[in-house]
């Protein structure tokens, strides 16, 4: 393996991964040239859980278990636990300090949505994250290209950001709204792949 090649770090809650998680981290892996993608199975966001010690362990096994099952047959992708097991709050600047202990030649990409672009100057030590890593910016319905352009320049700007916007076919699905069509019980076929959808049913996650 080339040392120096591109690796794509994909976080996220994936509660559930669905066909747009796995769109994004293809596309970007091909159109950045990308060896490998690692998904990373959010702990717990300290967005998320303000004020809490912990979060529920069985949900994060099983949104664990479900990217593990979503990505196996992707030679490209590989799952990482290493948020999952972490205890406590976890921030995304010491997965990436992990990431580079083990990759220290390559070049990282954090693969996100652009809502998050808009929001990330609150996540921890981002000055250092910045250097640690490039980011890779999807398009997505509800947020104008000009305006999010406007932010990445203004990100360049302010830390000297390595930030690439990156067009994506539409595929307005979110992991909201499938959690409430399987708990309405309707129909998510398509939506996620059949072997998630079919450990969803057997642990009657959503429910």
């Amino acid at each position: 393996m080339d040392g120096k090649g591109k690796i794509g770090i994909f976080g996220g809650s994936f509660n559930p991964i669905h066909i747009g998680h796995l769109h994004l981290a293809e596309s970007a892996r091909v159109q950045f040239n990308m060896e490998r993608v690692i998904f990373i199975p959010t702990g717990m966001n300290p967005f998320k859980f303000q004020g809490k010690q912990n979060d529920d362990q069985f949900e994060r096994e099983s949104r664990y278990e479900m990217v593990c099952l979503a990505t196996k047959s992707n030679p490209y992708f590989e799952v990482s636990p290493i948020e999952i097991n972490r205890v406590g709050k976890t921030y995304t600047i010491d997965t990436i300090r992990k990431v580079r202990e083990k990759y220290p030649d390559n070049e990282l990409f954090f693969i996100v949505g652009a809502d998050i672009i808009f929001s990330i100057t609150k996540w921890r030590k981002i000055d250092e994250l910045f250097r640690q890593t490039a980011f890779i910016v999807a398009e997505r319905p509800g947020y104008p290209k000009l305006k999010l352009r406007w932010m990445i320049a203004k990100l360049r700007h302010r830390y000297q950001a390595r930030i690439y916007p990156m067009t994506l076919s539409g595929m307005d699905i979110t992991s909201t709204d499938i959690r409430k069509r399987i708990k309405a019980g309707k129909s998510v076929r398509y939506l996620i792949p059949d072997i998630v959808n079919s450990y969803i049913q057997d642990k009657h996650l959503y429910c």
